[in-house]
């Protein structure tokens, strides 16, 4: 049973996954219900997140892995007491672009332990009712960034990284995680989502 009064779905995947494209998905649908919802990103634009989003843009060299990390640390520390626990003690359906899964993923590929970041975030986070996990080849991912970018450097140095970050999403077993073919075009994606999130929902108008 859920341990918050709302609903915490969150979605997963490496860049180019599509994931962020069902976020807005998702919440059209619900604004169309009428149902009480918020919709949050990580990182976040507080403080550690700012700080996360201005030495990405300096290159990976800016920061160690474990600097990373603990920064990713600190600004969802700050999201869960500033935006996701009032959300949720609401009785909101909150959907959340990214969250410690990715962390997990994209610094344990980096070296990082990922059971450590795991207990480490699940000491103060609260833990998902569902979590989607897009899952993308890694070069299909580079090829769809290219296209809706102008620039994507080092896209191609990256696919050997983003697939070890794959290949760490698709080990999680957790019973809230599910898998979706994000090859699949959007209007199915979009589909494949609902008929995963609906039950979820359910009990909230039948308590």
């Amino acid at each position: 049973m859920s341990p918050h009064a709302g609903r915490l779905i969150v979605f997963e995947g490496i860049d180019g996954s599509g994931k962020s494209t069902q976020v807005r998905r998702l919440a059209e649908r619900l604004r169309a219900m009428r149902t009480p919802h918020s919709v949050f990103f990580e990182p976040t634009r507080m403080t550690h997140g700012a700080q996360i989003r201005r030495l990405a843009a300096e290159g990976r060299e800016a920061i160690s892995p474990e600097r990373e990390a603990e920064l990713f640390r600190l600004d969802r520390m700050d999201d869960v007491r500033v935006n996701l626990a009032p959300a949720l003690a609401r009785g909101e359906v909150v959907l959340l672009d990214r969250y410690y899964f990715s962390t997990m993923a994209y610094q344990g590929a980096l070296g990082l332990d990922i059971e450590q970041i795991r207990r480490d975030n699940e000491a103060f986070a609260p833990p998902p009712d569902i979590a989607l996990y897009f899952d993308l080849d890694p070069d299909r991912a580079i090829e769809r960034i290219r296209h809706s970018r102008r620039q994507a450097p080092d896209l191609f140095e990256r696919a050997e990284y983003l697939a070890q970050v794959r290949a760490i999403f698709q080990s999680f077993d957790m019973p809230y995680w599910r898998t979706l073919n994000a090859a699949q075009p959007p209007d199915v994606l979009e589909r494949d989502v609902w008929a995963l999130v609906e039950p979820i929902l359910l009990p909230r108008a039948n308590p």
